[in-house]
């Protein structure tokens, strides 16, 4: 099992009273989501070749599981669990600086070449 952690301090921009002012500032699912995303891709990406392949995220399953406020830092855990072919699957979760659990999550990855995304993307 390949795991990595980050932290990240929950800013403005973070909270959905960016999405309204009349909601709190705490923390958002879609935030939360964001940053279990990017760091099951850094840990794949350490056993990738990033010159032939990229991950794509196809699959995120979140349980949210307290509130977290404005400020305050977020701890993310992704576990690489298994690699079936080009799918790879984590299993995530996240503490706050008080060690208690904000939220888990699975995490489905695909491992895509680099020149099929290229083709793609070209004009």
């Amino acid at each position: 099992m390949n795991r990595l952690t980050q932290t990240f301090r929950v800013e403005k921009e973070d909270c959905i009273s960016d999405l309204a002012d009349y909601l709190p500032t705490m923390l958002g699912t879609y935030v939360l989501v964001k940053w279990m995303e990017i760091v099951s891709a850094k840990n794949i990406n350490t056993q990738i070749d990033k010159e032939k392949y990229i991950t794509v995220g196809q699959r995120v399953d979140i349980e949210h599981l307290r509130m977290v406020k404005l400020g305050e830092e977020v701890e993310i855990i992704s576990t690489l669990i298994k690699r079936e072919k080009r799918d790879i699957f984590f299993e995530i979760e996240a503490f706050n600086v008080e060690g208690e659990f904000v939220a888990r999550a699975t995490h489905k990855r695909v491992l895509m070449p680099l020149k099929v995304v290229e083709k793609l993307f070209k004009g």
